[in-house]
């Protein structure tokens, strides 16, 4: 089960292990206390979800719905997972199951929170990679304040790069990116 961990406890671990850490147990944004604290901050008393939940302690830390397509218990997904060798994420017993459309159809939030989701992949923009039931990232952000945290190689052809947006490089991010490109919170406002 992934835990909250004050920053301090991923300062003291290598790239090397973060990423190994990440890779065994399905993990790719590490939930901090400091990055809860933020967040909190910036949702205030807002209505929030969040979309690409995973594994669902960073939506149970902020008290908020917490969604995902379990996309990786999907054939052809789960089989795909299976033959390279890629654990798949363990689902929250939080999670409620549903697309990123579905989700803000639903629940009407005014801020949607998501790390490290994958965009929908469009056949015009193909080296950008994304996959085909990935987050219209640009749908959410027509709905609701969006809050993107994930890291500057990993999500730097997302789409919605072209869109006025905020973005912060905060220390007590971590993640499994190994790249030696920093992790950020991005701020696209309705």
């Amino acid at each position: 089960q992934v835990r909250v961990l004050p920053a301090a406890y991923w300062a003291n671990t290598t790239t090397q292990e973060r990423a190994l850490f990440g890779h065994r147990h399905a993990v790719y944004s590490f939930p901090t206390t400091e990055l809860v604290e933020h967040l909190r901050e910036l949702i205030g008393d807002r209505r929030a979800i969040e979309i690409g939940a995973g594994h669902g302690a960073l939506a149970a830390a902020l008290d908020i719905p917490a969604t995902d397509n379990r996309m990786q218990e999907q054939a052809p997904y789960a089989e795909l997972y299976a033959r390279t060798g890629q654990p798949p994420v363990r689902y929250g017993s939080n999670i409620v199951a549903m697309d990123a459309h579905e989700a803000v159809q639903t629940y009407r939030p005014q801020i949607v929170v998501a790390c490290w989701v994958t965009h929908r992949w469009d056949p015009r923009r193909h080296w950008a990679g994304g996959n085909e039931i990935g987050v219209k990232e640009e749908a959410v952000i027509r709905r609701a304040d969006y809050i993107f945290v994930g890291n500057e190689r990993v999500h730097r052809d997302k789409m919605i790069w072209d869109l006025p947006h905020d973005i912060s490089y905060p220390p007590w991010l971590y993640s499994r990116a190994h790249n030696g490109t920093h992790d950020f919170i991005a701020t696209w406002r309705r």
